[in-house]
């Protein structure tokens, strides 16, 4: 996405303030709307999330372990048009009807590319989708690559301090390998919100596997 491309923005108190540039929006630290999607599959019977591996070139969070899919909602966009964050960062084509809704949360945390506090409106999905590593088509400027790990793993790193876990992952060639993950090795929550997520996600995944 463009610095220069326009997106809602709003006051502390929720009023609009029409549509700016995602840099001003950013550097005023204006509240906007943001899209996030959480890929779960069905592994031995294990719900296993799906992350995106951060480019080395993004100015937040570089090489970094994030969420499927996200993005900004752009002005004049509808939630449904956030999907499209599924189809340009990871290459698969879901439909926002087939999407679990996981709630809407706030978060403010540090904005990398300017003075001021990135605030955030994220609408949170989750996407059930069993289909192999090998099937993903991540994007080769936004990603460097794809990981699996177990959804309860995933919120054992931010809920437990010090937590190591196993995860899979697959490089834009191809390659695949085990590793290991700590919480230095997956975006920083703010506000709690990971751990929110997250724990509706696991709700959801138990409320499938029922």
């Amino acid at each position: 996405m463009s610095s220069s491309e326009l997106i809602d923005a709003f006051d502390d108190d929720g009023n609009p303030l029409g549509a700016l540039p995602r840099s001003e929006v950013h550097s005023r630290g204006l509240w906007h709307h943001v899209f996030h999607c959480l890929v779960v599959a069905m592994r031995d019977g294990v719900p296993t999330v799906v992350l995106q591996r951060r480019s080395a070139t993004k100015a937040a969070f570089p090489n970094l372990l994030d969420v499927s899919a996200g993005g900004h909602i752009l002005s004049g966009e509808t939630l449904a048009d956030g999907v499209r964050e599924l189809h340009e960062e990871m290459g698969i084509e879901p439909t926002f009807e087939e999407l679990v809704p996981l709630g809407e949360f706030r978060l403010v945390d540090a904005d990398p590319g300017s003075e001021g506090d990135n605030r955030e409106i994220i609408h949170a999905y989750l996407h059930f989708d069993d289909r192999p590593m090998s099937d993903y088509r991540p994007d080769p400027v936004e990603l460097s690559g794809i990981a699996e790990m177990a959804l309860a793993d995933f919120a054992a790193l931010y809920n437990q301090p010090g937590t190591e876990v196993r995860v899979v992952e697959r490089s834009l060639d191809g390659t695949e390998i085990t590793t290991t993950a700590t919480l230095a090795d997956v975006v920083p929550d703010a506000d709690e919100y990971a751990a929110n997520m997250l724990a509706a996600a696991t709700e959801a995944a138990g409320q499938r596997q029922r």
